[in-house]
């Protein structure tokens, strides 16, 4: 019986070998010809649809052989990648006339199809090779036992910090004025601004501001779910308030997302609840960025402009375009991945600032430097390429879906213990890698390893240490 097993496992490695070598050969071929026929959409659009296609072929015949079933996190978060390429392709047109892209600008969105698709399918294939190999238990891994009791009062300090630094700067920034005045909360997003009166200081302290209340606030609605308290409920509203007054959805919905998968994997069933509100979540989205657009820019409600407006809500590939439009063939050579791997601080090192994605793409467009924008949103598969083309997409791509084989692994693992500081540990590495590094590459550095820091300082914090008797009993016994 083990020769016949040994046997059916050598005959699924050979299979998957060859598998990924098919993958990698359709990924050279695909890029030689996207670079030699970067001018015929005919081409670009067609393959690009193709590769999304295999994408969802791969990951699903992956997690089948190796997992027993598709109805997993990262499964789902491929299956919701393909459908935001394909559908944020399909209404970049809707708002070309808000780029500089005057002419030309199907071919540069065609590019920007491909150059997303051959990325998730390159990630697909670090999905299949890590799933693939041997490894040990990943338990591990994970912090061998924390108090969660001393887990959750840690965290109230957090987001107590977190709250009170955020409050502090908007008040001082005239949080009281923008208030009074209903037209004008769709600027609060800019309040930190140089023309608002605000500092490089002031945005750098906003932004860890939400790190703390980012890294706190899931552990702390998971814990309220299960035993709710008034101080508990009254803490995570004024987080939430808090969290609010930047106006930056993506990190509004990392806590919420990770907050509800939290709570799924205490009711066991994550992958229906997931799907269902990060769908419910999507329209939020939409929603609100229709509500902060109409109130800042449009005046006149139809449906053209409801549709164009929603559209923004899907930029990555649009802003691709304009990107690769503005660069005109000139490469950056890895200066955004090298300003992230940085330790120092923004505000203490102008190199690192002046050569982050967002000041790059702000000068590109042709925007002020005073903060007033965020700068153009690019996925990382297409921060890779405007790096080091084709290659660079490929390379970085296929490294974060290693990582995202490593989510998957976290993941199960946690299925077999009971430990919430777990759950929750996994579910955080899940919400950087798969929602913050995917959709907006190095933009993402800070608060992922700002996060990663706190969790990291929490866990060793709140480790489980007995008493020296019952140490002593154990030896004994």
């Amino acid at each position: 019986m083990e020769v016949a097993l040994d046997g059916v496992e050598r005959e699924g490695q050979q299979g998957s070998f060859l598998t990924l070598t098919l993958v990698v050969t359709i990924l050279l071929l695909t890029a030689l010809l996207g670079t030699l026929l970067q001018d015929v959409p005919a081409f670009l659009v067609p393959t690009g649809v193709c590769l999304l296609a295999a994408t969802l072929l791969l990951v699903r015949n992956t997690a089948s052989q190796y997992l027993g079933t598709t109805k997993t996190l990262c499964v789902l978060f491929f299956s919701l990648a393909t459908a935001h390429i394909f559908f944020g392709f399909l209404t970049a047109n809707l708002t070309t006339e808000h780029t500089s892209i005057r002419s030309n600008a199907e071919v540069f969105y065609a590019n920007s199809l491909l150059i997303n698709s051959v990325g998730l399918l390159a990630a697909a294939a670090g999905y299949t090779w890590k799933l693939g190999r041997k490894v040990n238990d990943l338990q591990g891994d994970f912090p061998v036992v924390i108090d969660p009791e001393v887990a959750e009062r840690m965290f109230r300090l957090l987001l107590l910090a977190g709250a009170a630094l955020m409050f502090f700067v908007y008040w001082r920034l005239g949080l009281l004025e923008y208030l009074r005045v209903p037209a004008r909360w769709p600027f609060l997003r800019y309040i930190t601004s140089n023309t608002a009166g605000g500092s490089a200081s002031d945005e750098w302290f906003a932004n860890r501001a939400m790190d703390l209340l980012t890294v706190a606030m899931p552990f702390l609605v998971y814990r309220a779910a299960k035993r709710p308290r008034i101080s508990s409920i009254l803490l995570i509203v004024a987080g939430y308030l808090a969290l609010l007054l930047p106006l930056r959805r993506a990190n509004l919905l990392g806590v919420i997302f990770a907050s509800l998968i939290l709570i799924g994997i205490g009711r066991r069933d994550v992958y229906r609840l997931t799907r269902k509100w990060i769908l419910i979540g999507g329209g939020f989205y939409i929603f609100t960025q229709c509500l902060f657009l109409f109130g800042a820019f449009y005046d006149d409600l139809n449906a053209e402009s409801i549709l164009t407006v929603s559209s923004t809500a899907l930029p990555e590939v649009r802003d691709l375009a304009w990107t690769l439009n503005r660069l005109e063939g000139e490469r950056l050579y890895g200066v955004t991945f090298a300003q992230a791997l940085i330790p120092l601080p923004s505000i203490a090192n102008d190199w690192s600032a002046q050569n982050s994605l967002r000041a790059i793409t702000t000068k590109l467009i042709g925007v002020d430097q005073n903060g007033e924008s965020g700068g153009l949103r690019l996925t990382l598969m297409g921060e890779g390429y405007i790096n080091f083309g084709y290659l660079g997409t490929i390379a970085v791509s296929f490294l974060w879906g290693c990582g995202v084989a490593g989510c998957e692994r976290m993941l199960l693992s946690i299925a077999r213990t009971q430990s919430e500081f777990r759950n929750y540990v996994a579910v955080m590495y899940f919400v950087w890698i798969c929602f913050l590094l995917y959709l907006a590459g190095t933009q993402a550095a800070a608060p992922v390893k700002m996060g990663m820091l706190l969790v990291l300082g929490v866990s060793w914090v709140c480790r489980y240490r007995p008493r020296l008797s019952s140490v002593l009993s154990e030896a004994q016994t």
